[in-house]
C-alpha cells in the first residue's frame, strides 16, 4: 500500500501543470499540422473550426487522461503510462467525431482527425519523455526507512531502489531498536516490512505523529479491511467486512461475459493454436496438447488444456518441480509461446465451459497449492472466485513473484471486484505481452519464489486418453 508522498507537494503540482501545459501545446501544434498535411494530400479545403474543435478535443483528451491516471509519473511504470494515453488519444478523436453539429457547427473531417490522431501518437512519446524529467527533476525520489525485524526480507531495499524512482531505500532499522523514532523523524518515509500486530500500530502511530508517508507490504486483514464500512451502535463503534467472494448477480453477469469474449476469442484464435499445435508435433511427433489438473473454485479440480511448451516427460524423473530460469526443458518454440502467452490461449476453451474464467487468480496445481498453503493458510481465499486466465497477480507479478504477494493481488482483485476492473485489466494484460520479464521462469540464485509450474506428459492429451 503507498501512500502519495508529501515530500514534493509543490514539485508535484508544478509538474502536473507542465505536461497539461504541454500537452495542449503539442495537441494545437499538430491540429493546425493536420489541416495543412490533409489539404496537401487531398487537395480540397478541409473545413475546421479551428477553435471550437480545439476545446472539445483538449477537454475530452485531458479527461479520459485524468481519467486512466497518465500524470502518475511516479506510481506508474513507463509503458502502462504510455498505453493510456494511447487510448485517451484514441477515445478523444473518436469522440471528437461523434460530437453533434451544435456544438462543433458542422461535422470535423474525418481525413483530418485520423492525420491529427496520427501526430499525436507519434508526439505521445515526446510529451512522456518531457514530463517525466520534469517530473523527477522537481520530484526526486523520497528516502524511506525499511524497518523489518527479518533478514529475509532484505531484498526488498534492492528491489525498491532497482524499480521505484519515487522511493529509495536509506537505511534498514529494527522495530525494537531504542531511537527507533528518532530515525523515523529523520527520513520522510517509511517503509514497513512484515511485522506482528503491536510494532505495526505502535510504528503506524510513531509515523501518524511526525506526519511521515507509509509504505507497506500487506497482510490478510490489510486485504479484508479495505472497503469496510462503519456500524454505529449508540457510542459503540463497529467495523463492517462484507463476506468474501462475488455475490449470484456478480458471477452471473461475469459468466455471460465469459462466455461472450471466450466464443469470439476462440473464433479469432484458432488458426494460432492450430499453427502452433501442427509445428510442436512435427517438432517431436508427441502431442502438441496436455491436460494437467488445477484447482478452480470451491477447490473443484478440473483439466486446464495448454499448448505443450516443454519437451516430452518433462517430470519422469524429477516430478513436479518449478520452471527454472533458461529451464533446458522448454523447447524453442515452448519459449516463444511463453514469452507470447500463446501456449495459454487453449485456455478459453476452459473458459467457455465453465471450468475458468478470463479474469481470476491463477490456476495452481494441487501439488504445489498444498506446499503454499501449509506456509500461507490464507491461500484457500483464492478459491471463493473461479481462477482465471489473466488478473492482478498474472499483470502486475511475474512467474518469480513470491507466492504471498501473488496471493494479496489475488485477495485485491476479489475485494474489489466489478465489471469495469475486470475490462481494464483485460486491457492491461495487452501490454503484459510485450513484458519479456514476466514470462521468465525461477532465477536459482533468487530468494524469491514461486514461479510457473512445470508440465508432465503424464498430464497431457494422450496420456489421459490412455
Amino acid at each position: 500500500m503507498i501512500q502519495p508522498s508529501k515530500a514534493h507537494p509543490l514539485g508535484e503540482t508544478i509538474s502536473r501543470w507542465a505536461s497539461v501545459i504541454l500537452l495542449l501545446g503539442l495537441t494545437a501544434v499538430s491540429l493546425y499540422a493536420s489541416g495543412i498535411i490533409s489539404v496537401y494530400i487531398w487537395g480540397d479545403a478541409i473545413h475546421l473550426r479551428f477553435g471550437i474543435t480545439y476545446l472539445s478535443y483538449s477537454i475530452i483528451l485531458l479527461t479520459s487522461v485524468f481519467s486512466v491516471d497518465c500524470l502518475n509519473f511516479g506510481g506508474k511504470r513507463l509503458h502502462m503510462l504510455a498505453y493510456g494515453v494511447v487510448i485517451s488519444i484514441a477515445i478523444a478523436g473518436v469522440a471528437t467525431l461523434a460530437l453533434p453539429y451544435f456544438i462543433i457547427g458542422s461535422a470535423v473531417s474525418k481525413k483530418l482527425m485520423l492525420v491529427h490522431t496520427v501526430i499525436m501518437l507519434f508526439l505521445s512519446p515526446l510529451w512522456l519523455y518531457i514530463s517525466q524529467h520534469i517530473y523527477f527533476s522537481k520530484c526526486p525520489p523520497v528516502k524511506a526507512l525499511f524497518i523489518t525485524d527479518m533478514k529475509t526480507e532484505y531484498w526488498i531495499k534492492d528491489v525498491v531502489n532497482q524499480f521505484s524512482r519515487r522511493y529509495t531505500v536509506a537505511d534498514i532499522i529494527s522495530p525494537k531498536d531504542k531511537n527507533i523514532e528518532e530515525a523515523i523523524a529523520r527520513c520522510p518515509a517509511v517503509l514497513l516490512g512484515t511485522l506482528v500486530t503491536e510494532d505495526k500500530y505502535r510504528l503506524l502511530g510513531i509515523c501518524a505523529t511526525h506526519n511521515k508517508s507509509v509504505l507497506m507490504r500487506p497482510d490478510y486483514t490489510d486485504i479484508m479491511m479495505t472497503k469496510a464500512q462503519t456500524e454505529q451502535c449508540d457510542d459503540l463503534l463497529l467495523i463492517l467486512v462484507h463476506s468474501y467472494g462475488l455475490t449470484k448477480s456478480q458471477r452471473l453477469l461475469k459468466r455471460i461475459f465469459d462466455v461472450i469474449v471466450s466464443t469470439v476469442a476462440l473464433v479469432f484464435l484458432s488458426p494460432i493454436i492450430l499453427v502452433c499445435a501442427l509445428i510442436i508435433f512435427l517438432s517431436d511427433w508427441h502431442s502438441p496438447f496436455y491436460l494437467q489438473e488445477r484447482y478452480t473454485r470451491n477447490k473443484k479440480l478440473f483439466k486446464v488444456i495448454k499448448l505443450r511448451s516443454m519437451i516430452p516427460d518433462a517430470e519422469k524423473f524429477d516430478g513436479p518441480v518449478l520452471a527454472e530460469k533458461d529451464d533446458p526443458r522448454i523447447t524453442k518454440i515452448g519459449r516463444f509461446m511463453r514469452s507470447t502467452r500463446i501456449d495459454e490461449l487453449p485456455q478459453f476453451i476452459n473458459v467457455l465451459i465453465g471450468d475458468m474464467s478470463i479474469v481470476g487468480p491463477r490456476p495452481e496445481r494441487p501439488f504445489f497449492y498444498e506446499q503454499i498453503e501449509q506456509e500461507l493458510p490464507e491461500f484457500e481465499q483464492r478459491l471463493s472466485v473461479k481462477c482465471g486466465i489473466t488478473g492482478y497477480a498474472q499483470i502486475l507479478g511475474r512467474y518469480t513473484t513470491d507466492p504471498r504477494d501473488k496471493l494479496m493481488l489475488d485477495l485485491m482483485y476479489i475485494k474489489h471486484y466489478s465489471f469495469p476492473l475486470d475490462i481494464k485489466l483485460i486491457l492491461d494484460t495487452v501490454m503484459v505481452l510485450f513484458r519479456k520479464e514476466s514470462s521468465a521462469g525461477v532465477d536459482k540464485t533468487a530468494r524469491r519464489g514461486a514461479a510457473e509450474e512445470t508440465e508432465g506428459s503424464n498430464d497431457d492429451l494422450q496420456s489421459d486418453k490412455d
